[in-house]
């Protein structure tokens, strides 16, 4: 066979696996739900006029994310995610992860905001953001709630009583809807979460030694949650504006941890308490209070210090 017959054989055959693709990718309409595992992009990086258009929707995510869903075998629905990839890493080059947890009411959008992108580019990391099923899901962690003997110290002390039924959980129309037991929905959160990190991790040629968990408000309770559950996946976890109680014998105490929170945010001083119960114990905890900073201008004004905190701390040996 001549050189010319083989380069168009090739050439054959690669557009052969587009099309094969892009039919497995079409052949589930947009309102049906995809089988289990499968992804697909529902909307790629966009230019500057259609960016606009998105940012005044219901996701305002930089111009540089793909959003996507994958089916959701638990309840038969798509879930959504969002994915971004900085241009700095090379073909062929492990890449550091970051998964991000958003707060309540928040979605797989929160950190995909141009100040969280614009540091995960000029670092040169994978970013992602899960919907964790719900807005108001606690990403598995229900001992955020009050009422739980193991509630957190702060702000007050737990009551011995169980917790209340909490229908909020339920959350808005976006993410998943099916299931609205309190309880199942909490489970929900976590297994949404893990499923899209395997996703990913099957994805990209992600560096083992740099997968990074954050959070911010709710979301912050979740990194600590999971990243307790989940110790050895992750190099570092940050809890941005939150707070929550880890076994101070537990695993995350080998975990380098992040707080922070603004000035002007009055539920700061819970992360502040959490930080110096967790340091007093042992645990490997930095703080950083950020001034004129609130609730919310804490996602992407923290942003520079959590991804140089992250630089900082791959995995460590033998962990």
């Amino acid at each position: 066979m001549s050189k010319t017959s083989r380069m168009l054989l090739y050439a054959a055959a690669s557009m052969c696996l587009v099309i094969m693709a892009y039919a497995q990718n079409a052949a589930v309409p947009a309102n049906q739900p995809l089988p289990p595992g499968v992804s697909r992009v529902t909307s790629p990086p966009v230019g500057k006029a259609a960016g606009q258009a998105r940012r005044a929707g219901h996701d305002p995510v930089d111009d540089r994310v793909e959003i996507r869903e994958y089916g959701f075998k638990e309840t038969g629905e798509n879930m959504p995610y969002a994915v971004f990839v900085s241009s700095k890493i090379a073909k062929g080059q492990k890449a550091p992860l970051v998964l991000a947890l958003h707060g309540y009411l928040g979605n797989y959008g929160t950190f995909m905001r141009s100040g969280c992108v614009e540091e995960a580019e000029k670092n040169g990391y994978i970013l992602v953001g899960v919907m964790g099923y719900s807005p108001t899901a606690p990403f598995g962690n229900t001992n955020m709630f009050a009422g739980r003997k193991d509630a957190p110290s702060a702000p007050g002390p737990a009551r011995a009583a169980p917790p209340k039924v909490m229908p909020v959980m339920q959350g808005p129309a976006i993410g998943g809807t099916r299931e609205t037991d309190p309880a199942r929905v909490s489970e929900l959160s976590e297994i949404d979460t893990m499923r899209v990190l395997d996703l990913v991790r099957k994805e990209f040629d992600i560096d083992d030694d740099r997968i990074f968990l954050m959070g911010h408000s709710m979301g912050g309770a979740g990194a600590l949650y999971l990243g307790e559950k989940y110790a050895p996946v992750w190099a570092a976890v940050a809890c941005i504006a939150g707070f929550g109680s880890p076994d101070p014998k537990g695993k995350l105490k080998d975990t380098p941890l992040y707080f922070t929170a603004g000035s002007e945010d009055k539920l700061g001083a819970m992360g502040r308490t959490t930080a110096e119960q967790l340091k007093a114990a042992g645990f490997d905890v930095q703080w950083k209070e950020l001034p004129g900073l609130d609730h919310g201008s804490i996602i992407a004004g923290s942003m520079p210090d959590v991804f140089e905190f992250f630089n900082r701390h791959p995995r460590k040996p033998g962990k």
